[in-house]
């Protein structure tokens, strides 16, 4: 039984005190300097939120003090919810916790109700009180923080449970936590069609009609598709929406492990997003035993609006379950994701706010924004990672949101909608590329997603053992995606429709064929130097030859031109240095890609981490940013260079 109350609805109403003051901030009043509560009213007026909470986002009062002051005015207690004394803990479950949080409600054990209100929310309680006088007797007010910070420490494991296993239990069919089998056969498939193909072409170049004609239909599809993207002109950027009062409240999500030395770096980038304060809460996700990321966050996230959740260590490590985690004390009701590393735009959110609020876009789950190699500069490797993302979230994804086909997302700059993620249960902790995954279940549940122009500074792996751990990763993750969703085709068919599960096998199940495949074509075509050539051969094998020899060439077009347009768009210049070194950068995919096949049946939800912080040079800073070493915990903070300092 549920132990979660909700209060009827009531309209903001203006609960004022004698001096014309809000409740919420009527106890603290003649406390402050009267030019800051004179602004304070007038920036809560135009943003359409509480005086509290400008009092809160500007520094001039804690949430203690608010709350504190708030419970005297409405004549009812203050409760901490401190874990360690608090005797009255009620038995919840995930879902009651959920609950719990969303409605700010909690209903304790001996009867009496905790409420965690502000803002307008305050407003309403004590319209409720007025009317209802004899709730003040068990009626108590706490502050959301201790609210979640109770909830977190007392209900450690049904909430770890839930982000581990909820979507494994509830649907099973959908996780890639319930994949067994499939995950060998993946793999003596892959290896049985690579030495069929290398065997016939042991005696002929031909050998195509050992090949499933499935290969061949999905590297033509994924052509198709890259050639029809480079046909769709650019997107102008959506104007950021300007109205503060219509903004909704917006949570951003950061999983952060072992990134100690990049935590200043974030800070200062999502401080200089432009959102109301207000409006704008920033879940931290940290490992239990994370120290060093810890101890950063505390020296440099200390700005009201940061929390800090610690994810308890139950099932998988991995980035999804974290997000699943830090899910239920989100406050917003669009939901942000940002990588460590990430340097989004400043007006990204409310760009994003412009395309979720445009009429026909109600069914608009996911709002996917460009990302953008920042360390280009730094080798050959973050070179040829630039061109590749240039051509996919600068052509291919704009093209496929534009027609409402369903997309594998980018891993951070991701904008959801509260109710969409609940639809789908959230991120698949035992998917290592919970973002590719995300996108095709959205799809299947009715949510599109579209790519805004709005753009994000990553920062690539340099050098190659980085990146073979991440490109690993991924790889795995592609392919435990189709595994997931290629298991009950028919129910694919139904939800994503054909043209959706046609995009998903064009651009999942290329990439995957293809990397597996280029050591496969580069042995045979050295074979074919040293072999003698077929005498007569027939005329079956003439046309297998002039098919392969096509689907090869519409690959090579497909990729390249998306490629070179991606790096026009983008204004990167090397065109012919990438192009020189793309078949080294293709035979690097494809160790990555059998390595994924042998840790997908060893390893599958093992999550190889890549460091961050190492880059050293930076486009949008043009040049060189050396880096502090603060020896406490192993940060670090980007040295300004000395001409900015000067100005």
């Amino acid at each position: 039984m549920t132990q979660v109350v909700r209060w009827r609805s009531w309209g903001p109403l203006e609960a004022l005190d004698a001096a014309g003051i809000p409740v919420e901030a009527a106890g603290l009043a003649r406390t402050l300097d009267p030019a800051v509560l004179h602004y304070a009213r007038r920036r809560a007026d135009r943003l359409g939120t509480g005086l509290d909470e400008t009092l809160l986002a500007m520094g001039h009062a804690s949430s203690d003090a608010l709350a504190q002051a708030a419970a005297r005015e409405l004549g009812i207690a203050f409760e901490p919810l401190d874990p360690t004394v608090f005797s009255a803990a009620p038995k919840l479950t995930a879902s009651d916790i959920s609950a719990a949080l969303r409605s700010g409600i909690l209903r304790t054990a001996d009867g009496r109700l905790v409420i965690a209100a502000r803002g307008l929310r305050l407003r309403r309680l004590a319209a409720q009180l007025a009317e209802r006088p004899e709730l003040r007797a068990r009626t108590q007010l706490t502050t959301p923080e201790r609210l979640s910070g109770f909830l977190r420490l007392r209900y450690i494991r049904q909430l770890g449970g839930y982000a581990a296993y909820g979507l494994r239990d509830r649907q099973p069919h959908l996780s890639a936590g319930t994949l067994t089998v499939s995950r060998y056969l993946f793999g003596l498939f892959a290896v049985a069609l690579a030495a069929l193909f290398l065997t016939a072409t042991a005696t002929s170049f031909i050998g195509a009609w050992a090949l499933p004609g499935l290969v061949a239909l999905i590297l033509v599809g994924a052509a198709t598709l890259k050639l029809a993207a480079c046909t769709i002109p650019p997107q102008p950027p959506p104007r950021p929406a300007r109205d503060d009062r219509s903004l909704p409240y917006y949570s951003l999500i950061v999983p952060l492990y072992r990134e100690a030395r990049v935590v200043p770096q974030l800070v200062d980038a999502l401080e200089a997003i432009d959102y109301p304060r207000e409006k704008l809460q920033i879940l931290l996700v940290i490992e239990h035993d994370d120290e060093a990321t810890a101890t950063a966050l505390k020296l440099h996230a200390r700005r009201p609006g940061f929390e800090v959740i610690i994810a308890p260590g139950i099932g998988p490590r991995t980035k999804p379950k974290a997000l699943n985690v830090a899910l239920p004390f989100a406050r917003g009701t669009v939901i942000g994701i940002y990588d460590a590393e990430d340097m989004p735009d400043p007006l990204q959110l409310r760009r994003v706010c412009t395309t979720l609020g445009r009429q026909g876009n109600e069914r608009l789950g996911c709002v996917q924004a460009h990302l953008v190699i920042d360390n280009l500069a730094d080798g050959w490797i973050p070179r040829q990672f630039a061109a590749e993302y240039a051509a996919y979230f600068d052509v291919v994804l704009p093209m496929l949101g534009l027609c409402r086909l369903p997309l594998p997302l980018g891993g951070t700059s991701n904008h959801f909608r509260r109710d969409a993620l609940d639809e789908v249960s959230g991120w698949d902790p035992f998917n290592v590329t919970e973002d590719a995954d995300l996108g095709v279940r959205l799809a299947r549940a009715g949510w599109s997603t579209q790519v805004i122009t709005c753009t994000t500074d990553e920062e690539a792996p340099r050098r190659l053992g980085a990146w073979m751990r991440q490109r690993t990763r991924w790889y795995k993750g592609w392919m435990q995606t189709l595994l997931v969703h290629a298991r009950r085709p028919l129910h694919m068919v139904r939800s994503a429709g054909w043209p959706g599960t046609l995009t998903l096998l064009f651009l999942l199940g290329s990439g995957t064929a293809a990397a597996l495949l280029h050591p496969v074509l580069f042995a045979s075509l050295v074979l074919g130097l040293f072999l003698a050539p077929v005498p007569h051969p027939s005329a079956m094998s003439t046309l297998l030859d002039a098919v392969w020899f096509g689907v090869l060439l519409a690959g090579l077009m497909g990729t390249v031109l998306s490629t070179f347009l991606g790096m026009r768009r983008r204004r990167i210049a090397g065109a012919a240095q990438v192009a020189l070194l793309m078949p080294v950068y293709w035979l690097m995919m494809s160790a990555a890609a059998w390595r994924a096949l042998i840790t997908l049946a060893i390893a599958p939800s093992h999550w190889e981490k890549t460091e961050h912080g190492l880059a050293r040079t930076s486009r949008r800073r043009q040049g060189l940013r050396p880096t502090v070493r603060l020896r406490s915990n192993g940060a670090t903070r980007p040295r300004r260079p000395l001409a900015a300092a000067s100005g």
